[in-house]
């Protein structure tokens, strides 16, 4: 009986040990740091079927909670664009808050550099969504979207808001250097 125990007490330890150390057997979260860098590219409807366009894309760091490093390339403007004051969310009950978890506004050159855009997005605003889990409100959505494209349910969306309230952009967040 006393060597099942000591077996039992052994594995045990080892399962901690693995756990502790981080390893492939027994992974973690993605990313503990609370630090996670995002490449979104954008998603497109055209005639009913989505694509990817890859040539207009979205990076950034959400920092426990804070979104850093925000830089937006896109062919309705002259050089990268950035929106200026990005913050968390409160839950109000509309439609916004449901989907998204940080907001963006005052659109700008990124690095404080002097751009042009398209008229269409004077006044933009987006929403960066929380992370994209089964319990998230558009999960399902996204991952069949994703499926019909062949890629993974993204980390997390980035849509750009035009002055109507319209979505202008939807992007796809994976994160960097995940598998």
């Amino acid at each position: 009986m006393k060597s099942v125990l000591r077996s039992i007490l052994i594995a045990a330890g080892m399962v901690f040990l693995f756990l502790a150390a981080g390893s492939p057997l027994f992974p973690g979260p993605a990313n503990q740091s609370g630090n996670q860098s995002f490449t979104g590219y954008l998603i497109l409807q055209e005639e009913g079927k989505f694509r990817v366009e890859k040539e207009e894309y979205v990076k950034f760091q959400v920092v426990d909670g804070e979104v850093r490093g925000l830089r937006i390339h896109l062919r309705a403007a002259s050089g990268d664009l950035t929106f200026n004051d990005c913050y968390a969310l409160v839950k109000d009950g509309s439609n916004f808050t449901d989907w998204f978890q940080i907001e963006c506004r005052k659109l700008g050159g990124f690095g404080g550099k002097a751009v042009t855009y398209e008229s269409y997005l004077a006044g933009a605003y987006a929403g960066i969504s929380p992370p994209v889990v089964p319990a998230y409100s558009m999960y399902e959505t996204l991952k069949k979207i994703a499926g019909s494209l062949g890629l993974p349910v993204p980390g997390r969306t980035f849509v750009i808001y035009g002055q109507n309230r319209s979505p202008i952009y939807e992007f796809f967040c994976y994160e960097d250097g995940a598998k």
